[in-house]
C-alpha cells in the first residue's frame, strides 16, 4: 500500500527541543536555552500581540480563501505585484507546492550541498533523480551546475546550514544559461541585506521563496511566500491546499509587515550578537567557525568533544548536523540569542576547553 519511496525517506530531524531536554535532565522548561531551531529570540511588536488577541474572536470562521490582505501587505513590502505572490503553510509548504507543480516522475533535480534537507526530501516524493553537487563551505560555482542539466535547481541563499549569501555574478550566470527553474530559499535574507527579488523581472525561470518565521519571528505562526513569474504562482495557488493559512496566522502576519521599524531594530541587535558570537567562538581553540549572513553561525568540532550532548547536560540546545551530506566531521549549528543566552552558550563552550 506505502509507495517505495515513502520508504526510502529518513524522516526529517526537527533536532531537539527544550520539553526533550528538561524531560531527560530534569530542568525547569522555561530555563532550558534553545539554539537549535535558528528562531528569532524576541518578542513580537506590539502591534502584533494586539492582532492576535483580536484575530482570537474569529477562529470559529475560515479565512479568506485568496488572503487578499496578505498579499497586498507582502506586495508592498517586496515591491511586487499581488499576482506574482503565492502563499503557503511556511515556506516549507511552498517548497513543497513547486516541486508538485514542476516535476514529472525521473525529472532531474540538482541540489548543491551542504543544504536545507526538505529540498531532497521533496523531490524524492515526486520521484525525481537528485543531482546532488557539493561545494566546500557552500561556495557556488555557476560553471559547475550547468555541466549537467536538470529541470529544477535549489538555491539556498543565505544558505542552511553555512550561512553564506550566493553571489549575485553566479546567480545571473545561472539563470542565463540554465533552462530549468531555479529555486531561492531566502528564508534568512533580511538578516544578510541580499536578495534575488530585483532579479524577478528579468528572468522568468526564478522563483523566490520567503519565510515570516525567521526575521519577523512568526516560527509558530507557519507563513510562508512565493514570488515568481505569473504562470508558476498561478498554477502554486491552484493546488496549494485551501485556507492554508488559519485566520490568527493572517492577521499576525500583516501586523508583522506593518512593523517594520521594530523588527529592523531586532535584527540589528541579533546582527551585532551574532559578531560578538563569532568573535568569542574564534577564540575557543577546539571550533572552526564559518562566516554567517545569516542568524545563526556554523562551527567544526576539532577535537573530539560531543559538544552538543555536553551543551544539554548544561541546559542549552544547539544543532548537531553532523553527518549532513556536504559536510566532513563533526559541526555544529548556532542559532543567535539574545546577549544573555550567548554569554551562557560562551561560558559553557569554555567550560569545555
Amino acid at each position: 500500500m506505502i509507495r517505495n519511496t515513502i520508504k526510502f525517506i529518513n524522516p526529517y530531524d526537527p533536532g531537539k527541543f527544550p520539553s526533550d531536554i528538561a524531560k531527560k535532565y530534569g530542568f525547569k522548561e522555561s530555563k532550558v536555552i534553545q539554539l537549535a531551531s535558528n528562531e528569532n529570540p524576541f518578542p513580537p511588536s506590539k502591534k502584533v500581540k494586539e492582532e492576535y488577541e483580536r484575530a482570537f474572536s474569529k477562529i470559529n470562521r475560515y479565512p479568506h480563501p485568496e488572503y487578499p490582505e496578505l498579499k497586498a501587505a507582502l506586495a508592498e513590502y517586496t515591491g511586487v505585484d499581488r499576482d506574482r505572490i503565492a502563499i503557503g503553510n511556511g515556506a516549507g509548504e511552498v517548497l513543497k507546492t513547486i516541486c508538485e507543480v514542476v516535476l514529472d516522475t525521473f525529472d532531474t533535480v540538482t541540489i548543491p550541498v551542504p543544504g536545507y534537507t526538505l529540498h531532497a526530501i521533496f523531490a524524492m516524493l515526486r520521484d525525481a533523480n537528485i543531482n546532488f553537487i557539493e561545494f566546500p563551505g557552500y561556495r557556488i560555482n555557476a560553471d559547475k551546475i550547468l555541466e549537467k542539466p536538470s529541470k529544477l535547481l535549489f538555491l539556498c541563499s543565505p544558505n542552511n546550514p553555512v550561512g553564506n549569501a550566493v553571489p549575485k555574478k553566479e546567480l545571473i550566470k545561472i539563470l542565463e544559461n540554465y533552462s530549468g527553474l531555479v529555486v531561492v530559499d531566502e528564508a534568512y535574507a533580511e538578516f544578510s541585506g541580499k536578495t534575488a527579488l530585483d532579479l524577478i523581472d528579468e528572468f522568468e525561470n526564478l522563483v523566490v521563496v520567503r519565510s515570516l518565521s525567521k526575521f519577523f519571528g512568526l516560527a509558530g505562526m507557519r507563513v510562508g511566500y512565493a514570488i515568481g513569474n505569473a504562470e508558476l504562482i498561478e498554477a502554486i495557488e491552484k493546488i496549494r491546499l485551501p485556507f492554508c493559512i488559519s485566520e490568527v496566522a493572517c492577521r499576525t502576519a500583516i501586523a508583522a509587515l506593518q512593523s517594520l521599524d521594530y523588527y529592523n531594530e531586532i535584527k540589528e541587535k541579533i546582527i551585532k550578537e551574532r559578531e560578538r558570537l563569532v568573535n568569542e567562538l574564534k577564540k575557543i581553540k577546539f571550533l572552526e567557525v564559518y562566516p554567517s549572513e545569516a542568524n545563526f553561525v556554523l562551527v567544526k568540532v576539532k577535537q573530539d568533544i560531543d559538544v552538543a550532548n555536553e551543551l544539554e547536560k548544561k541546559g542549552i540546545i544547539v544543532r548537531n548536523v553532523t553527518g549532513l551530506l556536504g559536510l566532513e566531521g563533526v559541526h555544529i549549528r548556532i542559532t543567535v540569542g539574545t546577549e544573555e543566552e550567548n554569554n551562557q552558550l560562551i561560558n559553557a563552550l569554555k567550560e569545555l576547553s
